[in-house]
């Protein structure tokens, strides 16, 4: 994985759509990713404290413009949703 120039991971949009996993969640989920919990198991069996990370990755993504909010405030990640 490599750091975009504004600090974000790279991901591979063909990572999110596969796994039916918003954008903003697959960057942030691989932000939070390292030698101990890859990506692929943030998304498959993520941890409270994960999902706690994600989620406030999100909001300041969009806070800062990363990406944009979606109108119904639901973000999805695989089979579920986050809602912010």
């Amino acid at each position: 994985m490599t750091d975009s120039n504004d600090g974000l991971p790279r991901v591979d949009p063909r990572w999110a759509a596969d796994r039916k996993t918003h954008i903003a969640i697959a960057t942030a989920i691989h932000a939070i990713a390292d030698g101990e919990r890859s990506a692929e198991a943030i998304w498959d069996a993520p941890t409270d404290a994960e999902i706690e990370q994600v989620m406030m990755a999100v909001q300041d993504y969009i806070e800062r413009g990363d990406f944009d909010a979606k109108a119904d405030g639901h973000y999805q990640w695989g089979a579920g949703v986050i809602v912010l």
